[in-house]
């Protein structure tokens, strides 16, 4: 797919506190098309497109989207701490350390103050408890499906249901052996979202947002995942 800058969306297009986040003045192509699903959009999303073309920047868009749900009129940003959680959901430690050194520096205490929290087998010490006050959650399957299997087995949601948006990084894994542990997760936060007790939390709008650079079958997997789908892109 090839765009004319005049048909890139421009970083100046998002409001001023949030334009930082990014290191260049026009979104590419596959950011561009997708900007009005990301960004001007609560629907959920499941993007297939090639490795460098961009898929972190559209996590981050609709990032930028839950966090415009804080701004005031006149453009300040007020942040109740962990009141409105993200949770990245990755294969692999080493992309998930990636993504807290990055995600750290550009949403971090240096410009709009967000916790990231790495929640790994390599962090065992970390406590339920100690995610009330973390914004972005960034952690394997198999992780984040035993720490929220305990919120449910002790009877209480406990930050589960501050959690307003679930990415899903190489979502393609579903086919694989560890795919059961990534189909657990996202059914158990349909099954939360639909508790007449959380119907005041954030869980019960959460938002789905799942990319892949492989993902043979996009169409069976939006419809699975997103219940209806609202929006589903490739790019090849």
């Amino acid at each position: 797919m090839n765009f004319h800058q005049d048909s890139l969306v421009p970083v100046s297009a998002l409001p001023q506190i949030f334009q930082g986040v990014f290191s260049f003045r026009f979104f590419n192509s596959v950011q561009s098309e997708c900007f009005s699903s990301a960004y001007l959009s609560d629907d959920n999303l499941v993007v297939s497109a090639p490795t460098g073309s961009g898929k972190t920047g559209l996590f981050e868009l609709c990032i930028l989207r839950l966090l415009s749900r804080l701004l005031s009129p006149e453009g300040l940003f007020n942040h109740p701490r962990g009141a409105l959680k993200i949770v990245y959901v990755a294969p692999t430690k080493a992309l998930i350390q990636e993504k807290v050194r990055e995600w750290d520096e550009k949403f971090g205490s240096r410009s709009l103050g967000l916790i990231c929290r790495e929640v790994t087998g390599d962090n065992e010490s970390i406590q339920v408890k100690d995610l009330q006050d973390t914004d972005i959650i960034l952690t394997t399957p198999e992780k984040f499906d035993s720490t929220t299997r305990r919120c449910r087995d002790h009877g209480r949601a406990g930050f589960v249901g501050d959690i307003a948006l679930l990415l899903i990084d190489e979502v393609h894994l579903l086919n694989d052996t560890r795919g059961a542990a990534l189909e657990a997760i996202v059914s158990r936060m349909k099954m939360l979202a639909r508790y007449p007790e959380l119907k005041e939390s954030c869980i019960s709008r959460i938002r789905f947002v799942a990319v892949s650079a492989t993902i043979p079958n996009i169409e069976d997997l939006g419809e699975w995942l997103l219940a209806p789908p609202r929006a589903v892109k490739r790019f090849c």
